[in-house]
């Protein structure tokens, strides 16, 4: 198993959020709005990627194959299969490339918390974490054995934690700024998690922080089978 997205992306944890949280705690109020969107966009769309790239990585895992092969329902010719001995010491890397083709094709499309349950499953399922078992401190962000919710508008489970956090850059992304919940994000969260969320939300330190802690818990996960 490949690990290495994981690891670069702990590394950006370390070296980039936590020290521009603090400089953040600096600035006056009235500043700190838009610098607050940015950090946090760009730490769940590290995430996002972090996810993508650990998939691609991992490709030749059964069940990352099969998603990738599902499409590969076209006859393959003789031609064909000549061409690909030929490559020799290449097959390898064509295979690997056409796997990668089909996940970007496939699963890369999916929804962001689909994609990350897909991981977790794939790649530590002995950890029971793709379930819709609570177990998020909503207040400080930590992934727990258990946890009793104590906010029906957020969802506690893992998966489904991510989806709200990922919902929330939607709205900052797509909707210029924009602190409402997009519509259709709001009715998948509804169908998925039977949550119904509030229509707007706030961007802060804490909610910045309660992130960090979060991904920081969710990536020790993808690597608890290492």
């Amino acid at each position: 198993m490949d690990y290495s997205p994981i690891n670069e992306f702990k590394a950006f944890l370390t070296k980039e959020i936590s020290p521009a949280t603090k400089d953040i705690e600096k600035l006056e109020d009235k500043n700190r709005k838009h610098i607050q969107k940015l950090v946090y966009t760009n730490l769940v769309d590290r995430f996002d990627t972090m996810i993508d790239a650990t998939i691609l990585a991992n490709c030749r895992e059964e069940n990352f194959a099969e998603q990738a092969l599902k499409g590969a329902t076209g006859p393959v010719s003789e031609a064909d299969i000549y061409r690909l001995l030929m490559q020799g010491d290449g097959i390898q890397q064509a295979l690997t490339t056409r796997l990668q083709d089909g996940l970007r094709n496939t699963v890369l499309r999916q929804r962001h918390s689909r994609k990350f349950q897909l991981l977790l499953q794939v790649i530590s399922p002995s950890q029971g974490a793709d379930t819709q078992m609570p177990r998020v401190n909503i207040s400080t962000g930590q992934i727990v054995d258990k946890f009793k919710p104590q906010n029906k508008k957020i969802p506690h489970s893992i998966v489904g934690y991510t989806d709200w956090l990922y919902s929330r850059r939607n709205s900052i992304v797509h909707g210029a700024g924009s602190t409402q919940f997009l519509r259709n994000d709001r009715d998948q969260i509804q169908r998925l998690w039977k949550v119904e969320v509030t229509a707007t939300f706030k961007i802060s330190v804490g909610s910045i922080t309660n992130a960090l802690k979060f991904y920081s818990g969710a990536a020790d996960i993808l690597q608890a089978e290492s």
